[in-house]
């Protein structure tokens, strides 16, 4: 069925086209396009659209319009995964129901139980709740489902990654075999589906977000980082974006205290969400960023599940989400309704070839940027100081202060008072000291390609580099605690056989001033590895050997080849086992 292009062509209530109005919303989004038309009709429907695209109105308003006004039984209920979502969607429908004359409860943990009963007692006719405190109220019989003629499971896929599988077996076991189901969910995993297949009964399928698809509004940038500089690096991000509101996103719940605790010292107005968090400081903390009154939010991705706050402008990931769609589903907080944003992610070197394959299969283009310096990150800053005090000059001075200025200039020379005033100034003082330099990992500069660097090199064929520079030399080898260190020779290369390890072969040696140090810094700044990752070394006139951990080789080969290093173009084989023949 084709539906009108805005709100005020729909058969609608007159009540429910006046809040749609009061709240500035006149085009419907694709989802309740869709969905409008097969609700009214009564159809199951199984809705794959990700968060931010509107769902709550998609099933509320066909509910609203055909809910008979006043109060009685309950009619309908929406299951939700977290209280926020719970009591974000209680709220926009309660907003709706109120003019028709009946009530909306919320039922969440950490809710007051008086208030819960009080609005299920007065006769409210839509239930929105989470799993565990519906099967609660369920299982100390104070909620009847009997009468209910609508389920609506929105936020699916997280209810069962949250584990909620068990509870909702208990909620559909207290509702009506005769229904109507709608489940909504931003990704179709396995388990989501197997959920449809014993919910719905020939349901519409509706699929707007397939294969995890971003939203076009939102541009997907990327900056390569070592892990142990994410921190700096996201602080030089920070200076040089200037975002709105944004969530940074961590994996660990230590991480979040501890980087919201920098990115205060840095300025910033911070706070963060984890697991740990009690209930009271939660929602503490979520109002205070959804009245801006801290602008960057630091959360895992439990703890961020159902924050669905307007007006995020950036999304930061401190390393690389596990699969595309916790990606999309993280991203998706920014560049919603229309609105577009910004979606950063700081990658390890050794996650880079996945994070790409991941961004490939969702289907995502990335921007590959330069980490902002620290010179970059004062540039910036000292730019928006000058606009914001142009800008204060142009609004004309206050006429009080413009005496006190005139006085003060009669018996100091300018440059020093302006120098005196700027010294109490934190936004003058960060122009000259914010942001630090990060080591960004080093772009291989490609100028030729190494010769047979598809072919690894066999043992026999470096005889002759042996046979022609005579013996190995020695090296100093560590002798116990409290010992002076000793000199041994160096094993043959038939004799290095450590488990774990792979033999890479490097055209530099001692005749272009190669030491072990410099090797051992020289792979790690290239790939990012640590030095216990690199075993033996062996450095010869013209050529040097070094062990590097099997499952980091051939991305060490592949970064090192064609790498211009003081004006030589590098190249890098792997060496093949000892009796592998050529």
């Amino acid at each position: 069925m084709n539906m009108p292009a805005a709100f005020a062509d729909w058969e609608l209530r007159p009540e429910l086209l006046a809040g749609l109005a009061e709240q500035n919303l006149v085009t419907p989004t694709p989802v309740q396009d869709a969905s409008f038309p097969a609700v009214l009709e009564g159809r199951d429907l199984l809705v794959q659209s990700r968060t931010g695209t509107g769902k709550t109105l998609a099933f509320g308003l066909p509910i609203l319009q055909r809910l008979e006004k006043g109060p009685g039984r309950i009619e309908a209920l929406v299951v939700l995964p977290t209280r926020e979502l719970a009591l974000q969607v209680a709220t926009a429908l309660g907003k709706m129901a109120r003019p028709l004359g009946f009530e909306v409860a919320a039922l969440f943990g950490g809710g007051s139980y008086r208030d819960q009963l009080r609005a299920i007692g007065n006769g409210a006719r839509i239930i929105v709740g989470t799993p565990g405190r519906l099967v609660d109220h369920l299982e100390r019989n104070r909620l009847d489902l009997s009468s209910c003629t609508t389920l609506v499971l929105d936020e699916a896929d997280e209810m069962l990654d949250m584990g909620f599988a068990d509870e909702l077996e208990k909620i559909l076991a207290a509702l009506p075999a005769e229904r109507q189901s709608l489940l909504f969910s931003a990704t179709m995993a396995p388990g989501t589906a197997d959920l449809a297949k014993k919910t719905l009964r020939d349901p519409m399928t509706i699929a707007l977000s397939q294969g995890g698809k971003s939203a076009p509004e939102i541009t997907h940038v990327a900056y390569e980082c070592f892990s142990d500089r994410k921190t700096d690096a996201l602080v030089n991000v920070l200076h040089a974006d200037q975002p709105g509101l944004a969530i940074v996103f961590c994996h660990t719940k230590i991480e979040t205290e501890q980087i919201a605790e920098r990115l205060r010292e840095e300025g910033f107005s911070a706070g963060f969400l984890n697991g740990d968090l009690p209930q009271e400081a939660r929602t503490r903390t979520l109002n205070a960023f959804r009245r801006g009154l801290i602008d960057l939010l630091v959360a895992t991705d439990v703890a961020a599940r159902g924050i669905d706050v307007k007006g995020i402008s950036h999304v930061y990931n401190l390393g690389v989400p596990r699969d595309p769609e916790s990606y999309i589903h993280r991203v998706g907080r920014t560049g919603r309704a229309g609105a577009s944003g910004v979606a950063a992610t700081f990658v390890p070197p050794r996650d880079a070839a996945r994070f790409r394959r991941m961004l490939s299969n969702a289907g995502v283009k990335i921007e590959m940027r330069p980490l902002p310096q620290a010179a970059d990150v004062r540039k910036r800053l000292r730019e928006i100081f000058h606009e914001s005090l142009t800008a204060r000059v142009a609004a004309g001075p206050d006429d009080q202060l413009a005496s006190l200025a005139t006085e003060l200039l009669g018996y100091i020379e300018p440059q020093d008072l302006v120098a005196a005033l700027l010294a109490g100034n934190d936004a003058a003082k960060a122009t000259l000291t914010a942001g630090s330099n990060v080591m960004a990992p080093r772009k291989p500069e490609r100028t030729e390609r190494a010769p047979y660097a598809d072919q690894p090199i066999r043992p026999g064929d470096v005889r002759e580099h042996f046979e022609k520079e005579g013996p190995p030399r020695k090296i100093r080898e560590r002798g116990p605690e409290g010992v002076a260190p000793r000199e041994r020779p160096l094993r043959k290369l038939s004799e290095h056989n450590e488990p774990g390890f792979k033999r890479v072969w490097l055209n530099q040696g001692k005749a272009h001033k190669l030491m072990p140090g410099g090797l051992v810094k020289l792979v790690c700044s290239v790939s990012g590895i640590k030095g216990e990752a690199i075993g033996a070394i062996a450095i010869h006139p013209f050529f040097s050997f070094f062990d590097v951990r099997e499952a980091e080789a051939p991305r060490v080969v592949e970064l090192l080849n064609g790498l211009n290093q003081k004006g030589k173009s590098l190249k890098a084989n792997l060496v093949a086992p000892v009796g592998e023949s050529k």
